[in-house]
């Protein structure tokens, strides 16, 4: 298994928790670009969060460069577009931020659907994944 994010930090608390029993070697953490090209082929991806800054556009083709270099499924989360995450994005941009992390882009399901089908992927489930004040989409992208 690879666990790759853009933080080292992140990864370097991943490695930390990993718990004893999984045994030496069975992850291999990177700091990095999950769409990297030079990280190869991978059998499966799950993609949780890690496309939420991305609008429909750059979402359908990363999830698609993705398909190009998996056997196996995809599944990957965003933040889906409803009227009250709209509404609670728009009043976040009246506030100036402090720090320059990328913010949230809420994608519509049906824009990120009909965008990946017409890159030639078949999808597969696609369920709205929610607690508390955590909203996500989940959808799956099936083997070519």
């Amino acid at each position: 298994m690879v666990a790759i994010d853009l933080s080292p930090k992140l990864v370097d608390l991943a490695r930390d928790r990993l718990p004893a029993t999984l045994g030496q070697g069975s992850i291999a953490f990177l700091a990095g670009d999950m769409l990297d090209p030079a990280l190869g082929r991978f059998d499966h991806v799950v993609a949780m969060d890690s496309l939420i800054h991305y609008s429909a556009g750059d979402m359908a083709a990363a999830v698609a460069g993705l398909a190009a270099r998996t056997a196996g499924s995809i599944v990957f989360t965003f933040a889906p577009r409803t009227p009250a995450l709209a509404l609670m994005h728009a009043a976040g941009k009246l506030f100036p931020r402090g720090d320059k992390s990328p913010a949230i882009e809420p994608v519509p399901p049906a824009a990120i659907r009909r965008r990946l089908a017409a890159s030639g992927l078949t999808l597969g489930a696609s369920e709205r994944v929610a607690s508390g004040f955590y909203i996500s989409q989940m959808q799956e992208v099936l083997p070519r």
